[in-house]
């Protein structure tokens, strides 16, 4: 599906200091100024491999990429649609955005979806807090595929997360069985490890880069429990930084102070999806968010541009 926008721009010199919108405008024949901001400001825009919004002046030399599916979508859902295939449909979530209706929540995706797509559906969860990509279905039948090739383990799922202290060793498994308690309180863990009750929760982990007081880690799940990653690194010690519901109170508010961290710090990078009816095998990846970047500045690096948004 053609888009009114080259999903890669090199930022040349004459557009030094200009505001991204204003530079997606200027290298985009058929997108408005209005269209330009909007991308921006719903995370459909990235600079190396971060999400920007409209108002970050660029530089001569930054790679800037919007290369959403289906931009007519995407303005109906103000979400980037990242893929678009055969039923398949894969969003970018923006952290604090509600994936579900709930008795506080105004705002959700599946209302959006409801709303844009009658029929469609959400395949995946994400917590509130999570960001990055979020798998649904265009129809009931696009669903029943992506439900099965989720239960038979055909579709991975790849998260970066920013864990707090220094994990020791470079790879591990966490096979930890996991237990879904009645606990009702926000900011107690309601996923709990279990031996006797749990069910089976596999987490693959391995160490991206450590800072002083934090380690980058991305996990590849084999399992989809409810809250897997947050109760697994909250049981070997190192819960994902800015989680107030599994973390360290005392690490969550030296992040805050230091780095404005307000969120449990995870975010889905990668869906590697197989061949499902009429939609192809594919392999989507999405850009970091900017608290990610403030905590590891290398991910900023510019080898990680040739990322989708």
């Amino acid at each position: 599906m053609s888009n009114a926008y080259p999903p890669r721009i090199a930022i040349a010199a004459a557009s030094e200091g200009s505001r991204l919108h204003q530079a997606l405008r200027a290298a985009s024949a058929g997108l408005s100024q209005q269209r330009a901001r909007t991308l921006c400001d719903i995370g459909a825009v990235a600079i190396d491999g971060v999400r920007a919004d409209s108002n970050v002046r660029v530089h001569a030399g930054d790679v800037v990429l919007c290369a959403v599916a289906d931009l007519e979508l995407t303005l109906r859902l103000r979400l980037p649609v990242v893929h678009r295939s055969g039923g398949v449909l894969v969003l970018r979530k923006p952290p604090h955005l509600a994936v579900h209706a709930g008795p506080r929540v105004d705002d959700c995706v599946a209302d959006r979806l409801a709303r844009a797509l009658p029929g469609a559906g959400l395949a995946q969860r994400l917590d509130r807090h999570a960001s990055g990509l979020l798998l649904c279905g265009e129809h009931r039948d696009a669903l029943a595929a992506l439900g099965a090739a989720m239960e038979q383990g055909r579709i991975e799922r790849h998260y970066l997360g920013i864990a707090a202290g220094r994990v020791d060793g470079d790879e591990r498994t966490i096979d930890l069985p996991l237990f879904v308690s009645d606990e009702p309180q926000g900011d107690r863990p309601k996923v709990v490890v279990d031996a006797a009750r749990g069910q089976r929760a596999v987490t693959h982990l391995q160490v991206v880069a450590r800072a002083r007081d934090a380690t980058l880690v991305r996990l590849r799940l084999e399992t989809g429990r409810t809250h897997q990653i947050r109760a697994h690194l909250r049981a070997v010690g190192h819960p994902l930084l800015g989680d107030p519901r599994y973390g360290d109170a005392a690490a969550n508010a030296a992040a805050h102070r230091t780095h404005g961290v307000d969120r449990a710090l995870l975010h889905c990078e990668r869906l590697r999806l197989p061949a499902l009816g009429s939609a192809p095998a594919c392999d989507v990846a999405t850009s970091l968010e900017p608290d990610f970047a403030r905590l590891f500045p290398q991910l900023r690096a510019r080898d990680r541009a040739g990322d989708a948004p």
